[in-house]
Parts: structure tokens; sequence; C-alpha cells
């Protein structure tokens, strides 16, 4: 697929959660925990950077049809009306004989006249390159727009990605608090029973306090993740969430894997041929210009010669020397030019850089779940049977309170690692040419 057709494809899906978002804003009721896709989709649209760079596209388009109208002829009409020395304008000699081309700039006729004029260059080389570097670098533009979607969608996935990091890390400590809550009136009791000393009551107290300072903390900042998100996005931060890590796939989508042509130096390949077809034209103005012209209409009186309904001109052009103009600007656009194919390989050296480290990122995160995956059942074996031991006065509180603290710690560590997975993942994936349709 093409990177135009990408983008459209990335405008039309963000129709549905453009409509979503107006919905949200105007009802100002939750819509639920959104999606990566939702939230790449909506910070595109309500991006202003984007919008701005969709008017640069427009505006270098528009700039390469105007480059296209050297291959056409020029028409119009003219009409006059002159008296006193005949040919004369308006008492200046030639002076407004600019405004009034064809038959009717004849130096040898008085009175009224019109007629329709066309000029033609039939051959100038300096045209043809003139209209490819017009387009080379719409191109540009064009691929800069996907280039600029992308960086918006790298910011958007690494607040969606903290959002969702943070929340997993609130609810894995209110998770141990409300466990902790629930084993505090059983400690109290033996306590009170003499069972047990009122130290591992203060304990275990302790570590309650210390959960739920933990989780209000994680939860400040998510919800500070999410005020971030809402402006990225346009919706209202009261309809805002983000689901658990739990909820992402313990592995990424196999698409994210394909690695294609990066429109950063995709764009600085069309803008080196923009400034080479610059210099080519440059070059061919030191070239000779075919033209053609004609004129036809009426004229009221002539003198010197017969009076004639029509004009016609062949002829060639050939600058000579111009001050040393077309020198100096060739020379400046071949600069121009070879510092465009540096830029070249200084961005693929940038881009290969990049890919390998999110490479090693997305290996290492692998390699971290896969460690903890395997943990996961050990760290909840040990909580259930730590607590047993404690309640029939088999084990210490202290190894119950490990066991959580290691459950929790564990916890943490897999957000950490799966979200880590999953933004070195999808940005290589953004990087090299990849969109948000992908990222459902």
């Amino acid at each position: 697929m093409s990177h135009k057709k990408c983008f459209l494809s990335v405008l039309g899906c963000a129709f549905f959660a453009m409509t979503l978002a107006n919905f949200a804003q105007g009802q100002g009721t939750p819509i639920g925990d959104l999606t990566l896709g939702q939230v790449l989709h909506l910070a595109e649209k309500y991006s202003p950077t984007l919008k701005a760079s969709l008017s640069r596209e427009t505006e270098a388009q528009e700039f390469s049809r105007a480059a296209d109208s050297g291959f056409f002829p020029d028409l119009g009409l003219a009409a006059v009306d002159s008296t006193g020395f005949p040919g004369s304008s308006s008492g200046f000699g030639t002076a407004g004989l600019d405004s009034f081309p064809g038959m009717v700039a004849s130096p040898y006729r008085q009175g009224p006249a019109a007629s329709a004029y066309a000029k033609w260059d039939l051959l100038d080389l300096s045209v043809f390159h003139q209209s490819a570097s017009a387009h080379y670098k719409y191109d540009a533009s064009r691929l800069g727009t996907i280039f600029q979607a992308e960086l918006v969608d790298q910011q958007a996935l690494n607040a969606y990605l903290e959002a969702v990091r943070l929340r997993g890390d609130r609810d894995a400590w209110k998770k141990l608090a409300d466990e902790l809550s629930g084993i505090l009136n059983t400690v109290k009791r033996f306590v009170r029973n003499g069972q047990y000393s009122e130290a591992q009551g203060l304990l275990i107290q302790d570590q309650l306090s210390d959960a739920a300072y933990r989780a209000q903390d994680f939860d400040l900042q998510y919800l500070a993740s999410l005020r971030s998100l809402a402006l990225l996005t346009g919706l209202e931060t009261k309809v805002v969430s983000c689901p658990p890590p739990s909820s992402l796939p313990e592995e990424y989508n196999p698409s994210l894997e394909s690695v294609g042509d990066s429109p950063l130096v995709l764009q600085a390949q069309f803008e080196t041929k923009s400034a080479e077809e610059t210099a080519s034209q440059y070059s061919a103005e030191n070239l000779p210009v075919l033209e053609v012209a004609g004129s036809a209409g009426f004229l009221d009186e002539t003198r010197l010669v017969s009076s004639q309904d029509y004009s016609l001109f062949v002829g060639i052009s050939l600058p000579l020397f111009e001050g040393f103009r077309i020198d100096a600007e060739e020379k400046a656009a071949h600069a121009e030019a070879e510092a465009r194919r540096e830029e070249v390989r200084s961005d693929q050296l940038e881009l290969d850089e990049l890919n390998v480290r999110y490479a090693d990122e997305v290996e290492r995160a692998r390699s971290e779940l896969k460690i903890l995956d395997d943990e996961r059942e050990g760290a909840e074996k040990a909580v259930t049977e730590s607590k047993e031991r404690y309640l029939r006065f088999l084990g210490p509180l202290s190894d119950f309170q490990q066991a959580l603290k290691d459950r929790v710690n564990m916890e943490v560590e897999m957000a950490e690692a799966k979200t880590s997975l999953w933004s070195a993942a999808t940005s290589r994936y953004l990087l090299n040419g990849g969109t948000s349709d992908a990222l459902k």
C-alpha cells in the first residue's frame, strides 16, 4: 500500500474515533477504557501540528500544478483605443505595451483595436526541470505529513502506555492494601488473645499504611497521565480511562515485525531529487528557447503597412550574459543537492541505529516477561501457602508479608516489561513507515 493510501486510510479510520470523541464531549459520560488504536486516531485528528503539515502538503501540490503551467500556452483578449501619434500609448511611447500584447501593440496603428493573442514556449527545457522539482517537493511534503503523523502517534503511544503502566502500579498496590486490610482484623485478634506479640500487629498496620500510600500516589500519577492523554486526543479528562497492563497481549501483534521504508528517509530522498532538478533547471536556462506567438483581431487605422487581421511570430531566444546569475544559481543548487544527499545518508544511519536499539529493547522485554511469567504462579502459591500457615500457627507473619511484597513487586515489574515491549515494538513499527491501522 502506498504512503498516500495509508494516510488516507488513517484519516478514514479517524472519522469513527472523532464521532466517538464528539459524543463523549457532548455527554460528559465515560466511554470505557480506550484502546491504543482509538488513542492514535484521536491524536491524529486533533493535532494542530498535523493539520499544519496537511496544509503545507496542499500548498506544495498547488505549486506543482503551477509549475506545470509552463507546458501550456498563454491565451488572452485585449482591446484599446488610442489617438494622437499612431502607436503611442497615453503619451509614454511604448510604456503601456506590456499590458496590451498582440496586434493592438502595433506601433503602426491608432484608433480602436481588439485582438485575441496566444504565446507558447514550444521548447524550454528549464520548464521540464522546474516541473519535476516541484513534483518532487510535493512528494517530499506528502511524506513529511506521513512522518508528522507518526510523530503524533509516537507521542500518543508514550502517553497511553505510561497511563497503562501507572494504572497497573496503582492496581497492584491497591490489591495489596485490600488483602492486608482483610488480614489485619485477624492479626489484631491474635494479638488480643496473646497468640502473637503486639509488634506483629504494628508491622502489618505499617505495611498496610505503606501500601495505601503507594496506591494513592500512583493513582494521582495515573490521573495526571490521563489529563495529558486528554490534551492529546481532544477528549474531556473525566471520560478518559486506560486499561490495566494485563489487557495487553503477552505477545505483540506479529504485523509489527514488518519493516518497510521510513518516510523520514524517503522524504529526504525526494528533497534530494528536487534539488537536483532545480540545478538542472538553472543549467537549462543557458539553452535556447523556441517561442511561438500569434494574434488575430481588428485594427481601425494602420500606417506604413496594409491592415491585416492576424500576426504570427516564431523565434528563438538565447541568453548571452546575465551578470553570472545563472552560473551562481546553478552552483548553489548543486551544493544544496549534495547537502541533501548527505542528509539522506545521515537519516539512514540514524534509522539503522534506532532499529537496533528498539530490537534490543524488544528482546530484553520479551526475555524479562518470560522469566516473570514463570515466576507468577510461584508468587501466587507462596502468598496462599504463607497465609494458610500463618492462620494455622504453622508459620510466621513475616513469611506472609514477604510473599505479598514479592508478588506486588513482580506485578509492577511485569507491567513495566509489558509496556516497554509494546513501546519498543510499536515505535520501531511507526519509525519504519507503519500506520495506526494495525494498532487496534
